[in-house]
């Protein structure tokens, strides 16, 4: 994937230069993100569009900018990109305490895909970071742009190579969201997220994220509580991945549940309930590949397996982001 921002990117911050290097002045007049009226010039490049395409090729275009959607309604019209490229909610960006804050929400939304993101701002921490992503299997390449001059040839030369670089499974091996890194432990107690078990849903054959096709017999959406969950557990499940952007991983196709050859899925119960970034881009870029909730067949029946005993409390759920 290809994360693109507007302002000091695509929209340069000094004008003079950006009439010497043939960017074309616009007029907006009309809501900002938030709502609010805003007017003012933008500086466009015609070149900027044809370049974004020889990208997508290769990879899926993002907007990655506080302009929020209006980068998708009023930007990509004038470069000739089409309007429904997928749009991350990043708020309003800006380094703090040497970190680009667009970059947690962006790397909860596309999960473990290759991703280049081209910005003219990265904070101290933001090398170190992409370093750790592409060590774990997540390739992720920073792009600095000069916000006088905005985007330039070179830029774009430096994805493509660094996209032909890459092993020839890397595109497949992922999905959006296909990299669930869940904060709560399996036994409900806390870790970094650092140490969480990293949890594919991605089918990498498919190239789409699994989804149970039901609710499994004990979701834990359910009436009664039929996975025993201590009080208040499930509204802190769901917050948890609700302000991550993500989605809960049904407990019955987690590693150390009662079945083990189970691949992760997302808990259809939550999908059904809540429609987070993560499953919104999922949905929007590749969709979803629908599975029978383990040890069921088509019907909902299991005859084969043990019922189950949640009285450890070892089989929850997962949130994942």
């Amino acid at each position: 994937m290809v994360a693109i921002d507007v302002d000091g990117v695509l929209n340069p911050d000094h004008q003079p230069t950006a009439s010497q290097l043939g960017y074309h002045r616009h007029h907006y007049d009309g809501p900002g993100p938030t709502g609010q009226h805003v007017s003012g010039e933008v500086w466009l490049h015609p070149d900027h569009g044809a370049w974004l395409r020889e990208l997508s090729r290769d990879a899926d275009l993002v907007w990655c900018t506080s302009w929020g959607a209006i980068a998708a309604t009023w930007i990509a019209p004038r470069l000739g990109l089409p309007a429904d490229l997928p749009v991350i909610d990043v708020g309003d960006g800006g380094v703090r305490f040497g970190r680009q804050l667009k970059l947690a929400p962006l790397y909860r939304a596309i999960g473990g895909r290759p991703l280049a993101i081209l910005d003219d701002e990265f904070g101290g921490r933001d090398a170190a970071k992409a370093t750790d992503r592409t060590a774990r299997g997540c390739a992720t390449l920073l792009v600095p742009v000069d916000s006088a001059t905005g985007l330039q040839r070179g830029h774009i030369d430096q994805i493509i190579h660094w996209l032909n670089q890459l092993p020839n499974d890397a595109q497949k091996a992922h999905v959006p969201g296909d990299t669930a890194i869940g904060p709560a432990a399996p036994d409900g107690g806390d870790t970094s997220l650092d140490a969480a078990q990293d949890l594919s849903v991605g089918d990498p054959a498919l190239r789409k994220s699994r989804m149970l096709s039901r609710q499994c017999r004990t979701c834990i959406f359910r009436p009664g509580n039929l996975m025993r969950l201590s009080e208040g557990r499930l509204r802190e499940l769901v917050a948890e991945a609700r302000r991550d952007e993500g989605f809960v991983v049904c407990h019955d196709t987690l590693p150390y549940s009662q079945y083990p050859e189970a691949k992760p899925a997302i808990c259809r119960g939550f999908a059904d309930r809540y429609s987070t970034q993560s499953l919104q881009v999922i949905e929007r870029l590749f969709g979803f590949v629908e599975v029978d909730p383990p040890g069921e067949d088509a019907g909902g029946t299991d005859a084969t397996a043990p019922p189950h005993d949640n009285t450890t409390g070892t089989d929850q759920p997962h949130p994942a982001g």
